[in-house]
């Protein structure tokens, strides 16, 4: 039997940021455009919401801020559908949705099709068709 390792701080901060990284591959790419701090502020702000609906309104309502709602589309376009319906059971991953839809709306047809019909996309097809017109 062999004995359990070890890790140092640094060696476990490590795992924990792998194992983020492979479990949450879109909050991970958000933290390497936006940088961590900044990610996990977006973040924290939009899981804090006390429903998915009212983190699309949420996001929906915040002013334009071009580069993060660039690094929010990259983070979804670069996922796989079974990574995007993972992270959509979050209340947060709504929110940062509304924000990549700013970007190019048409991230909206690439969710999965049990995500598709959701009535939130509806919602945040319009609220990026009237963010698009202001």
């Amino acid at each position: 039997m062999m004995a359990a390792q070890r890790l140092s701080p640094a060696g476990m901060i490590r795992a924990l940021e792998t194992r983020m990284t492979e479990t949450y591959p879109i909050q991970a790419k958000l933290e390497l455009a936006l940088g961590t701090e900044r990610a996990d502020q977006l973040l924290t702000k939009l899981d804090n919401y006390s429903n998915q609906p009212n983190a699309v309104k949420g996001a929906a309502k915040r002013p334009s801020d071009p580069e993060l709602e660039a690094s929010a589309h990259a983070a979804f376009a670069t996922a796989t559908p079974e990574e995007v319906d993972l992270e959509l059971d979050s209340i947060g991953m709504w929110g940062l949705l509304t924000l990549a839809a700013r970007a190019d709306v048409t991230i909206l047809d690439s969710l999965p099709p049990w995500r598709a019909d959701n009535p939130k996309v509806a919602t945040i097809r319009r609220a990026a068709a009237k963010h698009g017109s202001v």
